[in-house]
């Protein structure tokens, strides 16, 4: 098994290598980032996701669990993104959340000069599994979204 944190810190190099998509962030790379668990430093994801600034897009590692691929035992590793979209003034379209979405799937990174859904992550994992996004809300009633992603280990390392 591999060490998921490989694939959030590939995740977000990739992500940040999307020039539409750090435009979508305000134009500064940083504010697609990871949060890796770590104690005492990080150790409350309901606070780290209260806490992002907007726009932002936040990598976190959610578990790893067993799965089939192609009749074979495999590692599922589950990602989420959680995204805080740009402010919007009056007259801009209500469209951030989409564009968001549209380019962490469509989104083509300058290095890998595929899209995100065929890209590879991590040279041990296939490219992530087709994601859905959904609606939350965090600690202080404030709504966000977040997309799970779902990366599937090529045997077993």
């Amino acid at each position: 098994m591999i060490d998921p944190s490989e694939i959030i810190t590939n995740l977000v190099a990739m992500l940040r290598d999307v020039p539409e998509l750090v435009a979508e962030v305000g134009g500064d790379a940083e504010r697609i980032y990871a949060y890796h668990d770590q104690y005492p430093k990080n150790v409350s994801l309901v606070h780290a996701i209260h806490a992002m600034p907007a726009p932002s897009i936040m990598a976190v590692w959610q578990g790893t669990q067993p799965g089939l691929f192609g009749g074979m035992d495999v590692w599922k590793h589950q990602v989420t993104l959680f995204l805080r979209a740009k402010e919007t003034a009056g007259g801009d379209p209500p469209t951030a959340y989409y564009r968001l979405f549209r380019l962490i799937t469509k989104g083509i990174p300058t290095a890998a000069g595929v899209e995100m859904l065929n890209a590879t992550v991590h040279t041990s994992c296939y490219p992530m599994d087709l994601p859905a996004i959904q609606r939350q809300t965090d600690s202080e009633g404030l709504d966000y979204f977040e997309v799970p992603l779902s990366f599937t280990e090529i045997g077993d390392d």
